[in-house]
């Protein structure tokens, strides 16, 4: 089954945080991932965006990582390592191909209009969805929506 018929799933999380105040690629970066969910009370030391630190330079040359090549790049444990790029994959920001693990897109900016548009289609069956249980209920008079 390829990935096209395979249903993924997947959870998306969005935190307001202020933008920090300086124009620093390193600040603007962490601010991403805090907004991205990144960070949990017990990643003190923001292990997660290290990891996606590491993995967002090999998908700009291409290259896919295995657990052991990130552990040993940001020296951690690949045990520890294992347990960020499950939560990584189950916010559908890294996919699994065999051993290798991969950002979903090559660039940053690429990921975060990809997971807008994951977000847009998921909004836009839920307005349907709505629609079709407003117009049985009788609530709404049915009307198109609006794409």
């Amino acid at each position: 089954m390829d990935e096209d018929t395979r249903k993924i799933s997947f959870k998306i999380v969005v935190k307001r945080v202020e933008m920090p105040f300086t124009r620093d690629p390193l600040e603007e970066f962490e601010w991403l991932c805090q907004s991205l969910g990144f960070y949990e009370p017990i990643d003190k030391e923001k292990t997660a965006s290290s990891i996606f630190k590491v993995m967002l330079a090999a998908a700009d040359k291409g290259q896919a990582l295995t657990s052991t090549a990130i552990a040993d790049s940001v020296n951690m444990s690949r045990g520890s390592v294992l347990n960020h790029l499950n939560n990584l994959m189950r916010s559908g920001l890294v996919v699994k191909a065999g051993r290798y693990y991969m950002l979903r897109s090559r660039s940053m900016l690429r990921t975060i209009e990809e997971i807008q548009e994951d977000v847009e289609r998921i909004f836009l069956k839920m307005k349907r969805t709505a629609q079709e249980i407003d117009h049985e209920l009788g609530v709404l008079p049915g009307s198109e929506i609006r794409e």
